[in-house]
């Protein structure tokens, strides 16, 4: 008589089969996590962009273009109609140890705009992963000073760091 019933050779792969299973889902779970908060960066960066381009062109509508000049080391997220949801303020040279991951905040003391990614697994810099990615309000350089009329500098925000944020 033959018992019912799994053998130990069928549970240990069964076993194997779904602790497989689950370490690929994790990877991918986590990798579109990634992708994700990368996706909500590049989101917040086009939308302070486009703020400072609309301040731009008010500002040439009321006649003023060099004032746009003013707006360059102040705080971009004053521009947007309504700061990202995970934006912590005004801070003077914060700990980031401190601060919540996935947030921004502005740094009076330097004048940038602060990024503190949650996952850095495909982030990288320079000097390897960026704890923070730093970005500034710059004008863009004139193309030619004898050029007729001159060329007005424009606003946009760059990051003060090259970094690279790759998922493949």
């Amino acid at each position: 008589m033959r018992a019912r019933g799994f053998t130990l050779i069928e549970l240990i792969v069964v076993v194997s089969v779904v602790a497989l299973l689950f370490g690929v889902a994790l990877e991918r779970l986590l990798r579109y996590q990634e992708m994700g908060e990368r996706a909500a960066l590049e989101q917040n960066l086009a939308a302070i962009n486009t703020a400072l381009t609309m301040r731009f062109a008010a500002y040439i509508a009321a006649g003023k273009p060099r004032a746009i000049e003013s707006v360059a080391g102040k705080n971009p997220v004053d521009l947007l109609e309504r700061a990202p949801e995970n934006y912590l303020g005004e801070l003077f040279a914060p700990e980031v140890g401190t601060l919540a991951r996935t947030s921004w905040y502005f740094d009076r003391s330097s004048g940038e705009l602060v990024y503190l990614p949650g996952r850095r697994r495909y982030l990288s810099s320079e000097s390897g992963p960026p704890d923070a990615i730093r970005f500034r309000v710059v004008l863009s350089q004139p193309r030619d000073p004898a050029e007729e009329p001159p060329s007005l500098r424009q606003p946009f925000i760059l990051p003060t760091v090259p970094f690279r944020w790759v998922i493949e």
